[in-house]
């Protein structure tokens, strides 16, 4: 029993390497297809060099990771989710864990669809998409997991949600059932991979009437969050405090995989940091919103400021770059990850 009489569940090491020696046992077999790979192949036969990542590896490392995850959310060890995870879902499973005292949320899993990108040399990297149920809400994720080196392990880096009723492009593929992976300065494409996030923080700023607004198609995430800044900045001043929210490209890694009409689908991460603040000593408290009080003590309320960070994680496609399309953002996820107050 823990401190609040609940039972906790403990995930000795001895279980955690028998799920992963089970894990590996299963491995000898290929990954199965879904009609989604299926019909979404471009039979572009190459001369292509021999994946350094095969399809059934990439299919093992899922397997593995996915298995992992399960039993250490079972037993509440975040220490060593920490060792399957990196970049924005280090924050991201942190806040999993703390938000939930140590119970996260635990999913089950349909089959994937895999794209590999045919990759010369480290980092490794390959995006599984697969149905992810959480009680009766069924939705499809994006994974990508990633490989520092050749002897490193595999560690997931990101993971996002389709948005009901949105599709995933076709990925192109090879004759062999490989995917290409796109350059972040790729110029093929309308939008450049390592651009599509400091374009999306600006478009979620400045809104519709940015100089940008033209190259990312308007939405809740993106235009909407203009909106939404300008409204609770009213709704502040009116009670006498002062609002702001900044929208940033991070450190974290960018995923681009080619489409079968020239354009692309490209992963990448934003923080939005909001804070509230106090303009005179008479303003009243403010209040911590109930998804963020697991970070400062449960607490309700603070006197002078208030400072939420969240990491966000999205997939855009994008169009090629004779196109007059705008890229349209299809998958977002996301939550408070750090919070500051006094």
């Amino acid at each position: 029993m823990d401190a609040n009489g609940r039972r906790r569940v403990f995930v000795p090491a001895l279980s955690l390497m028998i799920v992963l020696s089970s894990c590996s046992g299963a491995e000898s077999g290929p990954a199965r297809s879904t009609p989604m790979a299926a019909t979404g192949a471009a039979s572009l036969a190459t001369s292509a060099p021999a994946a350094k990542v095969t399809r059934e590896q990439a299919g093992q490392a899922l397997r593995r990771y996915l298995m992992t995850d399960d039993v250490l959310r079972a037993g509440g060890e975040l220490r060593m989710a920490l060792e399957i995870v990196r970049d924005g879902q280090t924050p991201l499973s942190t806040a999993a864990y703390r938000s939930s005292d140590l119970e996260p949320t635990r999913y089950t899993w349909g089959e994937p669809t895999l794209f590999v990108p045919r990759l010369d040399r480290a980092p490794y990297w390959f995006t599984a998409v697969v149905e992810r149920r959480e009680g009766d809400e069924t939705r499809q994720a994006l994974l990508t997991l990633v490989k520092e080196d050749d002897e490193g392990h595999w560690q997931l880096s990101f993971a996002s949600l389709l948005f009901p009723g949105a599709e995933l492009p076709e990925i192109a593929l090879d004759a062999e059932g490989y995917a290409t992976a796109l350059a972040t300065r790729d110029e093929r494409i309308a939008i450049s991979p390592q651009l599509m996030a400091p374009l999306h923080a600006t478009v979620a700023e400045e809104g519709a009437k940015g100089f940008s607004a033209a190259l990312i198609a308007p939405g809740a995430h993106t235009t909407g969050y203009s909106s939404e800044i300008a409204e609770r900045r009213r709704q502040a001043r009116h009670d006498g405090l002062n609002y702001d929210s900044i929208f940033g490209a991070t450190s974290s890694p960018v995923f681009g995989l080619r489409t079968r009409d020239g354009g692309g689908l490209v992963q990448y991460a934003l923080t939005r940091t909001t804070t509230l603040t106090a303009k005179v000593p008479s303003a009243p408290w403010i209040e911590v919103p109930k998804a963020a009080r697991w970070a400062v003590g449960d607490s309700a309320a603070v006197a002078k400021e208030l400072r939420l960070v969240e990491t966000h994680q999205y997939a855009s496609v994008v169009p090629k770059s004779d196109s007059r399309r705008a890229a349209d953002v299809i998958a977002f996820d996301g939550a408070v990850t750090r919070v500051t107050g006094r």
